[in-house]
């Protein structure tokens, strides 16, 4: 049985780098890096506009840095990517053969519980995030990530999955280094 969303295609022989782009674990790096940039100017434009309207919520950081790094870049991106990406559209495809509504109902429910899920009242991971920043972490990821799924699955190079996977991971890091670097500058531990 393929990994999340793999055609079942043999690849012709002596297909060389193409056979492998399209293996079950591979990632599209032209997809993630572009969604990933995407994300990294999205995501900040709308945390400095809550800003300076006064949306933001200036609650402490994570007590426990490095539990929230583990979270962030290694489980979080894959089990966000299968739950709000993968199974979502997993779904729908079993009831829907229109490829409009099947992505266009994926899209709409991977905004809702992926911005739904990014509410956090904080605790000693999780830096707290009111609804103003939930909307716009939420909405910018989905949009980014599920663009990264989707251009992915139907370029039919690289895994769906993994390329939304490894673009996630690679955001959060860069929060996550950022964080680290805020609580070192501030004096926060």
């Amino acid at each position: 049985m393929p990994f999340p969303d793999q055609t079942t295609e043999a690849s012709p022989p002596n297909a060389g780098n193409a056979a492998r782009a399209g293996g079950r674990f591979s990632v599209n790096w032209y997809y993630c890096l572009r969604c990933l940039l995407a994300q990294a100017l999205l995501c900040p434009l709308g945390l400095m506009l809550l800003w300076v309207c006064g949306a933001v919520d200036n609650s402490p950081s994570p007590a426990s840095l490095p539990l929230l790094a583990v979270l962030a870049m290694l489980v979080a991106p894959v089990m966000e990517t299968f739950i709000f990406f993968y199974l979502p559209h997993r779904f729908f495809r079993l009831f829907i053969k229109n490829q409009n509504w099947l992505w266009g109902l994926s899209f709409v429910a991977t905004t809702l519980f992926f911005t739904w899920d990014h509410h956090t009242s904080g605790n000693t991971a999780i830096p707290h995030r009111n609804w103003p920043m939930a909307l716009d972490v939420g909405l910018s990821g989905s949009f980014c990530f599920f663009a990264c799924f989707y251009l992915t699955a139907k370029s039919r190079r690289g895994s769906p999955f993994w390329t939304t996977a490894a673009c996630h991971a690679l955001y959060n890091t860069g929060v996550t280094a950022f964080v680290a670097a805020q609580m070192a500058l501030t004096g926060t531990h």
